[in-house]
């Protein structure tokens, strides 16, 4: 294959990029093509290492596609004209949906009552957009046996979801498919997902075996508090025997805590008391719980990533991180409203900063900023500070928490940050995060034939190719 007519990002004068096999070959500009080569024609436009998505929830994502849809619709006029519109066209035995905002109702939560009178036929259950809130109405919470529950917060939203009819592989390996074409033509030919690993490997792996993996995943494996050292122990004795089929296309290594949960309901864990004055908030491990279970996973060569938002979580998962092994590149996920005095300690530690610039979108963060209190808001996704102090950024969507949405992320950083800096972090960011730098995230001979192009100015993908094998075309 023969890219040309391009401009190589971070190789100005490069033009052309050769490939053989899933390797690059050559770089610069005047070659030869060789004879039968693919020609792919750049147009002039940019030519960069396929995105690397740090952080996404690509199954969950991929199941929701075909689900009722709220992201973007910020009136509750708006959400229950959609969900009544919704529930009319379809006779599904539960109305299934996700992404509504705290900001569309007065107080900044939805009600059971509402849900009961716009699907009072059948049971309903809606995900907000975090995905950390859930909406279910009196017919969902009486199948669940949780009649009395209300609005579901983290952990409680298990008394429903458990109970929603399971998928079948079959639903989950089409869903995934349908996913993997919106990667392609968002130009990223790698994700990160973000938990449930363990469930997950089986899909992923029947996906490679038919020959359809078009992207590169990386699977976390859970790691979740309340759990005995001795049970997490047998728990990691697991975690290492199903990943001992090694594959280019399918890793894992990493697992993934939370430390809390998200400031719009109130669970994120803050060192000071919410502006409204509620409470602060606590971690979801104990104080040397998190310390311990890291310390063993470390031990025993796993990387691990800590969901923390709130200030005294993301201060809990640093103290977790101090003193482990040297370029084991801990991560923390997320870091929304960090106290100033840690931010230097991602580049001290070495603990690499995964990050979301879309979360801090505006249309996003009303419900956000008036639970912070203007001070702490002013101090939010510091991405900028961490650069500047020396730290490693890799940036993500947490699709579905937002659009699998590269150009949305970039313009949201480049607020902050130049867009070379922005686009760094989404491609050699994403792949130093999860130790396959040497392999991809540049364009060099050498590397990974993972690559993208892209009209950067008008937010087109032209083309994306993984593996030397061309996955999407404009």
């Amino acid at each position: 294959m023969a890219i040309v007519n391009g401009v190589v990002w971070s190789r100005r004068d490069a033009s052309t990029v050769l490939v053989d096999g899933d390797r690059i070959t050559a770089v610069g500009a005047g070659f030869e093509i060789p004879r039968g080569a693919r020609v792919v024609d750049a147009g002039g436009a940019s030519i960069l290492p396929a995105f690397n998505d740090a952080h996404v929830h690509f199954l969950m994502a991929s199941r929701a596609l075909g689900r009722l849809d709220l992201f973007g619709v910020n009136t509750q006029a708006g959400v229950e004209d959609r969900i009544a519109a919704y529930a009319q066209a379809h006779d599904d035995d539960w109305v299934l949906g996700r992404g509504w905002f705290y900001s569309a109702f007065p107080g900044g939560m939805p009600t059971v009552e509402l849900l009961d009178r716009l699907v009072p036929d059948r049971p309903a259950y809606l995900e907000s957009f975090d995905a950390h809130t859930g909406w279910a109405n009196s017919r969902a919470l009486a199948v669940a046996g949780a009649a009395d529950a209300g609005i579901l917060k983290e952990e409680a939203m298990l008394t429903v979801t458990r109970r929603i009819p399971a998928r079948g592989e079959a639903e989950d390996l089409d869903a995934l498919r349908a996913g993997m074409q919106i990667a392609a033509s968002q130009g990223v030919g790698s994700v990160q997902e973000a938990g449930d690993g363990l469930d997950q490997l089986p899909l992923w792996r029947a996906l490679r075996k038919s020959g359809e993996l078009t992207l590169r995943v990386r699977l976390a494996f859970d790691m979740t508090p309340g759990t005995e050292m001795k049970e997490w122990e047998r728990r990691l004795d697991v975690y290492e025997q199903a990943s001992q089929d090694r594959d280019p296309r399918i890793s894992t290594g990493i697992l993934k805590a939370f430390a809390d949960g998200v400031v719009e309901s109130h669970t994120a864990a803050l060192l000071e008391p919410y502006a409204d004055g509620d409470k602060p908030g606590s971690p979801l491990w104990g104080r040397d719980e998190l310390r311990e279970a890291v310390a063993i996973a470390d031990r025993r060569g796993w990387q691990v990533q800590v969901h923390a938002i709130g200030d005294a979580a993301i201060r809990q998962a640093m103290d977790a991180f101090e003193g482990t092994t040297p370029g084991r590149r801990h991560r923390v996920e997320h870091i929304e409203a960090p106290h100033p005095s840690d931010i230097p300690r991602f580049a001290r530690s070495g603990v690499i900063a995964s990050m979301q610039p879309q979360h801090a979108d505006p249309n996003l963060t009303e419900v956000w900023r008036r639970h912070l209190g203007p001070e702490r808001a002013s101090r939010g996704w510091p991405w900028r500070e961490i650069l500047r102090s020396g730290g490693h950024l890799a940036f993500g969507t947490d699709w579905p928490v937002v659009p699998l949405d590269p150009f949305a992320s970039l313009a949201m950083a480049t607020r902050k940050l130049t867009r070379d800096e922005a686009i760094e972090a989404w491609t050699s960011g994403g792949a130093y995060a999860e130790h396959a730098d040497r392999d991809k995230g540049e364009i060099r001979e050498g590397m990974l034939a993972d690559i993208t192009v892209v009209d950067l100015d008008q937010e087109r993908v032209r083309a994306t190719i993984v593996g030397g094998a061309l996955v999407y075309e404009s």
